[in-house]
């Protein structure tokens, strides 16, 4: 049955110019969603500074889920979203997902606290994450096979170009407009896509299909509460927070895997992960989202406490990281069935933890040059490993689990940066506390002038809330590094024809 009793695109137009017009209004939907994904991320001290007041530690933990927020709604809604657009149509839920983050970037920009913004960001990305699965399915919808691995590559590089640019974005968006108006641009921005849709794209065919939404919504409530319990890990309490919710989280993940095995058309098919190169690319993809999120957001924190700077010239320096990923994402490219994808994709890992691991070693009075150097190398490694392991997803996998298979390796991907963000937030405020020791501050001398002491006891404590900060961001950087080596072993487990090793088969699929 076709949307609005609508024909079906005829065979003619497969991979021809209606297909590419879809793809390039949906690219760009795509972009945005990505966009808005990272621009808070070099504007969090401003942020913190309008609602707070004042830059502190439990403030940075609480502005974190503006960004963890996102990326938990962006990945949850995944799984589902792909499934529905086939059963509704998917220009219609293409538009109105855009109008879902349209209005949750209206609420945004109207947050009246950080508590509101963060859930409002949830809204938001609701609408966004529901754009990637519409627009695989359009994909296997209007083109050939043969078409279908070029459209999907378009598809992620629109992706991680959005990702890309979107600190920087972001700040020179707030320099005249104030943080709000990164949220209210999306206004004329997601309606202009929802006319060029309406107009342009053809109605695609649309099928009958089982929607697993029980499936969903324990995913949706599996990472929600894992996410949460570790974010609150100092300020509500380990014992009295975290531990029961991660507990609650187990209870869940255990549901979510007895109720998939049983259905037929399940959200998540757990007998994919019985494919060893497909395990393995995912795996790595999720270590190197825990990485990736650390650098996007601690080292514009790094310029702003260090030096005071501004959004902009904390975009500026984390994209000194970003524009080397698409360069090292078509080198990596070339090099796939050069040198092997496990190779491709343990190289850039390498590169990665190295850079990380220069990061790491920045003092406070680090010079410019160096910082460029240090974020290229890490820029250039996250972008290398990315065609090794997306190619080895789809290699893995049978053409009618494209999709499929590349929706999870995006998940793997946030997730590690959701989980990862809320993770190193809680400890970074303990290593913050517990390295600042208030109690072997000077005391007062009445024999001497208050005020002198005053004085010389605010500049004990700024020096020591300096040495506290820079300790805590080293060992985010270090995470970052031990993470990306990490990634190299799953890497080197990956298996696909002409790297010397026999192709996977997905078994439940052949």
């Amino acid at each position: 049955m076709a949307e609005n009793s609508a024909p079906a695109i005829p065979d003619e137009l497969i991979g021809k110019k209606a297909a590419w017009v879809a793809l390039a209004v949906i690219c760009f939907g795509i972009f945005l969603a990505a966009l808005d994904q990272t621009a808070v991320s070099a504007l969090l001290p401003t942020i913190i500074k309008d609602y707070e007041g004042a830059f502190s530690p439990t403030a940075v933990e609480r502005a974190g889920w503006i960004v963890t927020a996102y990326l938990v709604g962006y990945t949850v809604v995944m799984p589902v979203m792909g499934r529905l657009a086939d059963l509704l149509g998917h220009r219609l839920l293409f538009n109105v997902s855009i109008l879902i983050f349209i209005s949750g970037s209206v609420m945004c920009a109207l947050a009246p606290s950080l508590k509101w913004l963060a859930v409002f960001r949830a809204l938001q990305a609701v609408g966004g994450g529901a754009i990637v699965p519409i627009a695989m399915g359009v994909v296997g919808l209007g083109f050939s096979r043969k078409m279908q691995g070029l459209a999907i590559g378009i598809l992620v590089s629109a992706g991680e170009a959005g990702g890309v640019i979107g600190p920087l974005y972001g700040a020179l968006t707030a320099e005249p407009f104030g943080w709000r108006g990164i949220f209210w641009i999306n206004i004329p921005l997601g309606l202009a896509v929802m006319a060029v849709v309406w107009l342009l794209v053809p109605r695609w065919p649309r099928s009958r299909v089982y929607i697993d939404y029980l499936g969903a919504v324990l995913l949706a409530m599996f990472l929600t509460l894992i996410t949460a319990g570790l974010s609150g890990q100092r300020t509500l309490g380990w014992w009295e927070f975290t531990v029961p919710m991660m507990a609650a989280g187990i209870v869940v993940l255990v549901l979510f895997i007895w109720t998939e095995q049983r259905q037929e058309h399940a959200t998540l098919r757990l007998s994919m992960f019985r494919n060893v190169t497909f395990s393995a690319a995912n795996i790595a993809n999720l270590l190197e989202g825990v990485a990736m999120i650390t650098a996007l957001v601690q080292v514009p924190m790094f310029a702003y406490v260090t030096k005071s700077a501004s959004p902009i010239e904390g975009g500026l320096l984390v994209i000194r990281m970003t524009v080397m990923i698409p360069i090292g994402a078509v080198i990596g490219g070339l090099l796939v069935n050069r040198i092997s994808h496990r190779w491709t994709a343990a190289s850039g890992f390498a590169l990665a933890a190295l850079g990380m691991f220069l990061v790491s070693r920045w003092p406070e009075t680090v010079s410019s040059s160096v910082q460029t150097r240090d974020l290229m190398i890490a820029g250039f490694g996250f972008g290398l490993n990315s065609p090794g392991l997306a190619a080895a997803v789809v290699g893995s996998v049978s053409r009618a689990r494209i999709a499929l298979g590349s929706a999870v390796h995006i998940v793997a991907k946030t997730t590690g940066m959701m989980v990862g963000l809320a993770a190193l937030s809680g400890w970074g405020i303990y290593t913050f506390e517990s390295t600042l020791d208030l109690e072997a501050l000077p005391l007062l001398q009445r024999q001497e002038n208050f005020a002198e002491q005053m004085a010389r006891l605010q500049a004990v404590f700024e020096q020591r809330s300096m040495d506290a900060i820079m300790i805590v961001l080293h060992r985010f950087f270090i995470v970052a590094a031990i993470m990306c080596a990490l990634a190299i072993i799953p890497s080197l487990m990956i298996r696909v024809r002409g790297d010397g090793g026999e192709e996977e088969a997905d078994d439940a699929a052949r």
